[in-house]
């Protein structure tokens, strides 16, 4: 039994949508016995629509780039945190260098739970998510990411970059192209996997990654993983190997 865990957003998604073709690599991958999940920095609620509008079945999700995992609709198997302490200001930092919000989520019991702050947002990030104010900000004690969106991939970069200088004690942030996440500090795509690997005791060598932007990076290179052509050319230089889709990686092993 292999696992397969793959980036949503630019590489199981292509050119807005995800095709036919990789919706039946995906189906005969689970059929053929192994497991198929997304490795994603989207929030549960969020990927889970998606998910749910494509038709395509999983196994499992990890959400806010590895900080919640999932395998059914009850609570998370894992969830790591952020101290809320920091948000007054890390949220002012994001929102003076030209973030266009600040969404920060994280789990309340057994749902997905989420407050928002904009001045440039015409709407709320999801139905989950509360809009929220700076003075207010006190009142979350903890948060499993924060997420924000710039003009470009330049803005977004310094940010990032600032706040992994600034903020290093409690949170990492991660560019995805013009979109940061942040999240608990020692939290990524990788960490959360691995996690998922042990827990279903499968092998490393056993477990396959695709992805395709800077967020993937540290389960590509913990993997020797996959990236799509459409990739960024600074990781698909570190993937072992490039493909057009999922379905090009799929069709290797099955």
């Amino acid at each position: 039994m292999y696992i397969l865990s793959s980036d949503f957003d630019g590489t199981l998604t292509q050119n807005g949508t995800v095709s036919d073709k990789d919706k039946a690599a995906i189906a005969a991958w689970r059929k053929a016995g192994n497991l198929f999940g997304v490795n994603t920095g989207r929030g549960y609620c969020g990927i889970k629509t998606e998910l749910e509008r494509y038709q395509i079945d999983y196994d499992y999700l990890l959400c806010n780039n590895g900080g919640l995992i999932y395998e059914n609709e009850a609570a998370p198997i894992e969830q790591k945190t952020v101290d809320g302490k920091v948000l007054p200001s890390l949220v002012s930092l994001i929102l003076e260098s030209g973030g266009f919000h600040a969404a920060i989520g994280r789990i309340e019991v057994d749902r997905e739970a989420g407050y928002w702050i904009s001045e440039n947002m015409k709407c709320k990030p999801g139905p989950e998510f509360t809009r929220i104010s700076m003075e207010d900000l006190y009142k979350i004690t903890y948060f499993t990411q924060l997420s924000t969106q710039y003009e470009n991939e330049e803005q977004a970069n310094k940010c990032t970059q600032q706040i992994n200088e600034l903020f290093s004690e409690n949170v990492t942030a991660f560019q995805n192209g013009v979109c940061i996440d942040i999240v608990p500090v020692g939290v990524n795509k990788a960490t959360g996997l691995l996690r998922y690997m042990h827990l279903k005791q499968v092998p490393k060598e056993k477990v396959l990654v695709i992805g395709d932007n800077f967020n993937d990076l540290d389960m590509i290179l913990e993997f020797n993983g996959f990236c799509v052509n459409s990739g960024k050319p600074e990781v698909i230089s570190k993937a072992r190997k490039s493909f057009d889709s999922i379905a090009g990686l799929i069709g290797e092993y099955i």
